[in-house]
């Protein structure tokens, strides 16, 4: 029993590796790939680079989230402070409507945060539209953006 076990797990261990080679010789050999009118481009690397880009490629394709920034307009924790986000977003719809708005409670802070961008550079724009009606606004660090959020 144990051999068969052990058997098994060897295997997948042996399919995930050659899988995350595969995805790291894939993206090397897409690199140097000739396209016409373009020049050349040889990369000569030992292949343990090439396993660890495919692992790396293998984990970013399993997470479909990613750490990027919001623009946090409300945060209170006060007997109030539910009933305050919902007014918050309420106001932010009604005069941003193609915005998407999110009420977050984590104890014991309501926060209305907008927005889904990759860095703060992409959420400023966003900032300084909401500013002026919401001056206290300011982005924040956020690390569970879904990849399908993203503009």
């Amino acid at each position: 029993m144990f051999k068969i076990v052990f058997t098994v797990v060897l295997c997948l261990f042996f399919g995930v590796a050659t899988s995350q080679e595969n995805a790291g010789l894939t993206f090397f050999n897409d690199l140097q790939s000739q396209s016409p009118g373009g020049g050349n481009l040889t990369i000569v690397q030992d292949t343990g680079i090439a396993n660890l880009v495919g692992m790396h490629i293998n984990a970013n394709n399993r997470s479909k989230l990613i750490d990027g920034f919001r623009i946090q307009l409300y945060l209170g924790s006060n007997n109030n402070a539910k009933k305050e986000a919902t007014q918050v977003k309420a106001h932010l719809l009604s005069l941003f409507p193609d915005e998407r708005p999110y009420v977050v409670y984590e104890a014991p802070f309501w926060r209305v945060q907008v927005g889904d961008f990759r860095s703060k550079n992409e959420a400023f724009p966003l900032y300084k539209k909401l500013k002026s009606e919401f001056p206290a606004c300011y982005p924040v660090p956020v690390n569970n953006i879904p990849l399908s959020n993203l503009k």
